[in-house]
Parts: structure tokens; C-alpha cells; sequence
């Protein structure tokens, strides 16, 4: 099993999408071999228990247990690290669907554990318009870097590339863990209209060459 992370904004998007990869495995809500939980349910340390013991039993019909979050935002940071282990080492023919209006609600560790999908394609689309220009950026010193970031024009549509770039990265080599949780700081500093250009400079120092 591959986690998947359906990232979109819309809700209906994301049940729409967990209801399709459901329906190509033959399981629908109410089947015994799937745990199906809500956007409004409360995701503590004992909903993440409660994954950890669903996927701990065998199949009733299906070819492997499966478990669908319509809304995985709303794991609480200590339920995320109790699931970690179970993406780190998943059982035979489990399927684990987790939908979020954005990957950066979820801790670095669990995003690099897992195929992300976004429903609306704007991401995928952003991180190939800026890839090469983010790859050259880390081969630079720090003034050349600042000049990039001072010519940039698309300040937060880069914010977000860079950081779906390096997460990308991290799910192939664990060195960039530290900055790709920089780069998460970073994502709630925007939220908290914190300078832009402020946040990218800070950024580019704390980039690894």
C-alpha cells in the first residue's frame, strides 16, 4: 500500500475521488472491510488507534482493508505521528485514502510517505512552471538568490511550488526533511500575511546548496 493524498479545496472533489478508488476495489461505505470517516469527525489519538486496529485485522472479503478520511486535516499532530508507523509498513493490499484541502496540513513525514494527487491539477501545474528555475536557485549563492526573489513576480504562487518541489524531493532522499519543515513554517507564516518577499529571503538562506 501507497497512502494517497487527494489534495483539493473542494470537499465534494475529494469524496468524489475516495468514493472512485473505493468503487475499483469493490468496496463501498457500510462494507465491513472499510473504515470511512467524515470531514466533521474528530481525528485524535484514538481515531488513529482505531486505523491501526482496523488495519491490524484480516480481510473479511476484500483483498486487503481500507480506510478513506474526507477530511485528514483534521488529525491532531500527535494522531498523524501514531499513524506513521502503519505508512512506514503497511499491510498487504491495504488502501489508505486521505483527503485534504491542502498537503500542507499534514506533517512532512506523512506527506513524503505518500502519493499525492491533486484533484484540480493546479499544483502539479505550478511546480512544473517553476521546477528548473527552483533547481538552479539551489546550485546559486545567497546574492543571486536574493536577485531572483527581488525580479520574482509570482511570489505566492512560488511559495507554494517551492514547497511541493522539495516535498517531492523528500519523498526521495530524507535530507531535505529540515527544510522542508521550514518550508511548512513558511506556509503558515503567508496564512498570517506575514511579508512575502520577507519569507522567500529567509528562505533562500536557509535553502541547502
Amino acid at each position: 500500500m501507497i497512502a494517497k493524498l487527494l489534495v483539493s479545496s473542494d470537499l465534494s472533489l475529494r469524496i468524489r475521488e475516495i468514493d472512485k478508488i473505493l468503487n475499483i476495489s469493490n468496496l463501498s461505505r457500510g462494507h465491513p472491510d472499510l473504515l470511512y470517516l467524515g470531514a466533521d469527525e474528530k481525528l485524535g489519538v484514538e481515531k488513529a488507534k482505531l486505523i491501526r486496529d482496523h488495519f491490524s485485522l484480516r480481510p473479511y472479503s476484500a483483498k486487503g482493508r481500507a480506510v478513506a478520511l474526507e477530511n485528514a486535516s483534521n488529525l491532531t499532530l500527535e494522531a498523524q505521528n501514531g499513524l506513521l508507523k502503519t505508512l512506514e509498513e503497511p499491510p498487504l493490499g491495504a488502501i489508505l485514502l486521505l483527503g485534504v484541502p491542502s498537503e500542507f496540513d499534514l506533517l512532512p513525514t506523512i506527506v513524503s510517505r505518500a502519493q499525492v494527487i491533486y484533484l484540480n491539477a493546479v499544483g502539479g501545474e505550478q511546480v512544473e512552471k517553476f521546477a528548473k528555475d527552483i533547481e538552479k536557485l539551489i546550485t546559486l549563492n545567497l546574492e543571486k538568490r536574493f536577485e531572483f526573489i527581488e525580479k520574482l513576480e509570482e511570489k505566492e504562487e512560488f511559495l507554494k511550488a517551492l514547497t511541493i518541489h522539495f516535498r517531492k524531493k523528500l519523498h526521495k532522499d530524507p535530507k531535505w526533511i529540515d527544510f522542508v519543515k521550514e518550508l511548512v513554517d513558511a506556509q503558515h507564516w503567508a496564512k498570517s500575511n506575514v511579508n512575502i518577499r520577507g519569507i522567500l529571503e529567509y528562505l533562500m538562506l536557509k535553502m541547502p546548496s
